[in-house]
């Protein structure tokens, strides 16, 4: 007798189709596999977001700072009053507001709208791209508060995770209260408090329906929406909210027209200079061609910067004492390392408060006779002997557009007029003098001048780091003789601009480590009073500062 398997007996009623019957037990089994993968996949992210710490919900401090050259603050960005407002200082008007415009069904949900996430992701599938989030007042607070920033499946699962989490650690109104304090409000303001006092000049308890409808309008748009530059779009945006408001029941139509009607209240804009200084002026302006400004406005970042703090504070003291007694003269100087191209300190102007423009980095003043070390440095590269204090004898030697030529290829990319090009009618930057000078002291070598070092976030993560490179662009042996025609005060090389000079003051000097340059002049240009002086002061000034 041959072995057969017993057929195992369908647990099916008979009366349904064979074909049915195979249907059911497919998707049966696709369940099945559907719900491991689903506790798998939940799992695994379950596991990612339990390494997040979640007490960094309720660490309100985003505020980000710059770090000098030695790692010690040197300056907070924004506004750096920390002010922050309880659940109990927020209005009903604003809650309600709130949940009108980003979750209407915020305290009814576990911290996902699935829902709304079920609607977003057939969106999504429809658009083929993950444009639509769906996300609740707990999602974007995980999301501001562990900076998950990119648009992606992975991403959007980690955020849910981290995002029952929190729910399972803080209440409700814990939540809310974390939101208002760490969104951004634009114009500095990083919490409700700040943006209420900011904009409309009351605390947050004392903001009125229409103030609060406004001030949740910007959320979506710190920039576009604030009423500081754009009081259309801000207007705007309250009506939104006030007219969602009434689509939930919050409020009645009576009550969003008066809002509507009633005086916009806004205070006038704060003109503060948030930089106390030409160094931090720069280094803020600088941050937001490196790095998205997103990331700037949200805080928390840690930004390494170049400026030996103290040498900045000597330096700045050293240019306004040097042409206190002259009402309206201006001066500005800055200091490089020659090795690595790092700005270690730069002003600007006179004074901060009242001449924010920084002359050493935007200004364009003419070279004059402080353009003959780079004639001697041109000569010398096309074989020629350099003739000291003689720059047109020395320039005719290699002509006008070769002058003009290894001119640019030490770092100065100013205009040139070049029929007196050897008396140096070229127009530069200080911060382009400092570079081609240093060449001279660095062996012919163009450094990369950079105020950044690096950029992390709060959990310091590197988002940004510099890595400048130097350019040969002379040979050394040039710039070393370049050198002997200089000069020199101890290990101090110097050149020092003519007195016949009536319009720009130059003093030039490098001690091979470092570069340094001192320019004196006029906005509008006219003769300068004193110049033998102003001369004087400023060789005694960079010869300090490098020796």
């Amino acid at each position: 007798m041959s072995w057969k398997p017993t057929k195992k007996k369908s647990r099916l009623p008979r009366w349904i189709p064979e074909w049915l019957k195979v249907c059911i037990n497919v998707c049966f089994r696709l369940f099945l596999v559907g719900l491991v993968a689903f506790l798998a996949i939940a799992s695994y992210f379950y596991y990612k977001a339990s390494q997040f710490d979640l007490d960094e919900v309720a660490n309100l401090d985003q505020h980000s700072v710059l770090l000098d050259a030695h790692g010690e603050e040197l300056a907070v960005l924004g506004n750096a009053s920390n002010k922050i407002a309880t659940y109990e200082d927020l209005p009903e008007d604003l809650k309600n507001a709130l949940l009108a415009r980003e979750d209407s069904r915020f305290f009814e949900h576990c911290g996902v709208d699935f829902y709304g996430l079920g609607r977003a992701t057939v969106r999504n599938i429809k658009d083929l791209s993950f444009t639509q989030g769906a996300s609740t007042l707990t999602m974007q607070l995980a999301r501001n508060t562990y900076e998950i920033r990119e648009k992606s499946l992975q991403r959007k699962l980690l955020e849910i995770a981290l995002t029952l989490r929190i729910e399972a650690k803080y209440d409700k109104d814990e939540i809310m209260s974390y939101y208002l304090n760490r969104i951004y409000f634009g114009e500095g303001c990083y919490s409700i408090e700040e943006a209420a006092q900011h904009y409309f000049g009351v605390p947050t308890s004392e903001l009125d329906l229409g103030q609060c409808a406004m001030i949740v309008g910007i959320i979506r748009g710190p920039h576009i929406f604030n009423p500081h530059n754009n009081l259309q779009a801000a207007i705007e945006q309250r009506n939104q909210v006030l007219a969602r408001m009434v689509d939930i029941g919050k409020i009645t139509q009576d009550q969003a027209e008066a809002a509507m009607k009633a005086p916009l209240k806004i205070s006038k804009k704060n003109d503060e200079i948030s930089a106390r200084n030409y160094a931090q002026g720069a280094i803020i302006s600088h941050l937001s061609t490196i790095i998205d400004e997103q990331k700037i406005t949200e805080g928390g970042l840690k930004v390494a910067t170049t400026i030996d703090a103290k040498l900045q504070t000597s330096c700045e003291k050293s240019i306004t004492s040097l042409v206190a007694e002259t009402p309206d003269l201006q001066a500005a100087s800055i200091i490089i390392d020659n090795k690595t191209g790092a700005i270690l300190s730069i002003v600007g102007g006179r004074d901060y408060r009242t001449h924010q423009f920084n002359i050493a980095l935007k200004g364009k003043t003419e070279l004059g006779d402080a353009f003959t070390p780079f004639i001697y440095l041109a000569a010398l590269e096309r074989r020629q002997l350099p003739i000291k204090n003689q720059p047109v004898k020395t320039g005719k030697q290699i002509g006008k557009k070769e002058t003009i030529s290894i001119a640019k290829r030490l770092g100065l990319n100013g205009i040139f007029l070049e029929s007196d090009i050897y008396n140096g009618s070229v127009l530069v930057s200080p911060l382009q003098a400092v570079t081609a000078f240093s060449v001279i002291g660095n062996e012919g070598s163009r450094p990369q001048t950079h105020f950044i070092k690096d950029i992390k976030t709060a959990k310091d993560l590197t988002i940004f780091k510099n890595s400048p490179e130097s350019v040969q662009v002379v040979e050394a042996g040039n710039s070393a003789e370049c050198l002997k025609l200089l000069s020199k005060q101890g290990k101090v090389y110097r050149y020092t601009s003519s007195s016949t000079s009536k319009r720009s003051l130059w003093v030039m000097a490098t001690n091979k480590a470092q570069t340094a340059v001192i320019w004196v002049g006029y906005d509008i240009p006219r003769d300068i009073p004193n110049r033998k002086q102003l001369l004087s002061e400023m060789n005694e000034l960079i010869t300090q500062w490098l020796k």
